[in-house]
């Protein structure tokens, strides 16, 4: 049973990028250790099947932008008033180290 369970994690997995912009922040990465972790023998590993049937159901629908779909936006702007690809910047880690060497110019890199 955890045989079907691991082919629905790997599918789910090659529908969700890598965020290289969020080199040890990504959601992708972080999914992805948690899947090495807990199935260390791939698809013959003992996991809790309702548990992770029910992780990648909800992953799903992230990945496929179920909510998007049911409630598509209307307006493009955002409470900030950047667009995307600002606010993808904003995130960025290199933006945040930036960020914070300037709140610490006296810090040593």
């Amino acid at each position: 049973m955890s045989s079907s369970v691991f082919r629905k994690v790997t599918l789910l997995l090659s529908k969700w990028p890598l965020d290289l912009s969020k080199k040890g922040r990504d959601i992708g990465e972080h999914i992805r250790q948690k899947v090495a972790t807990s199935f260390p023998q791939g698809e013959t590993s003992k996991v809790d099947v309702q548990e992770w049937t029910n992780f990648v159901e909800h992953l799903g629908n992230i990945a496929n932008n179920k909510s998007l779909t049911n409630h598509p936006r209307v307006l493009k702007s955002s409470a900030t008033g950047l667009s995307v690809e600002e606010c993808k910047e904003i995130v960025s880690t290199d933006f945040l180290s930036y960020v914070r060497g300037q709140a610490n110019p006296n810090k040593v890199n």
